[in-house]
């Protein structure tokens, strides 16, 4: 059966994109791309607005890739911090989600999805660990976030007080010993028996 050619009104996945002139089977038109409005007979008409409507889509595709291009180059490499609840060892109580990252990056003026971050399982401990953004198309960008437990802030807390009792205690005593060594009465030197005549001869 012969085909049929149309103009395509809008970009179609695995078909065409918007002004291509494709060709299919005459039930696939009249039952889908027709009556839908996705495509068009191939008249001169159709030709001339199509083809300045192509050309207006492919300028906001320019001007789009080139702001994505922009934003992955600042998201690239970027670190976020945030602090958790946790025990002592860093164990987080809960777990950094994709949507904790996404609001992490929304506080940084970057609008991410919690979909476009690609995680294997949610972050349960503190360190460093390193997230991959998908933004459009095959492009990806990684950035880090740094978590922080709570419970070791508390423990690293306890140690600085207990090292600067510790300190305090060590300078009182010094300074005691010093006070007590200054009020302590000086020792004087035996006088020197007074020679008598007869020890002169």
């Amino acid at each position: 059966m012969a085909r049929v050619e149309l103009m395509l009104r809008e970009n179609v996945p695995h078909l065409g994109k918007l002004g291509d002139m494709v060709s299919v089977a005459p039930g696939f038109a009249r039952n889908f791309l027709l009556p839908r409005g996705i495509a068009a007979p191939a008249t001169s008409e159709n030709r001339r607005v199509l083809a300045r409507k192509r050309e207006r889509q492919d300028a906001e595709d320019m001007a789009r890739n080139v702001e994505l291009a922009a934003r992955a180059a600042a998201l690239g490499g970027m670190v976020l911090e945030t602090t958790e609840r946790s025990d002592e060892k860093g164990h987080l109580y809960g777990s950094v989600t994709a949507t904790r990252i996404a609001e992490l990056l929304n506080e940084k003026g970057f609008e991410i999805s919690g979909d476009s971050i690609r995680m294997d399982e949610t972050i349960k401990d503190s360190g460093s660990h390193e997230i991959e953004l998908h933004l459009f198309g095959e492009t990806s960008v990684k950035v880090t976030i740094e978590v922080t437990g709570e419970g070791e802030n508390r423990e690293a807390s306890r140690a600085e007080i207990l090292a600067e009792v510790d300190a305090n205690e060590e300078a009182e005593a010094a300074e005691s010993t010093e006070a007590a060594a200054e009020a302590a009465p000086e020792e004087t030197a035996p006088e020197k028996a007074a020679e008598t005549p007869e020890d002169s001869e």
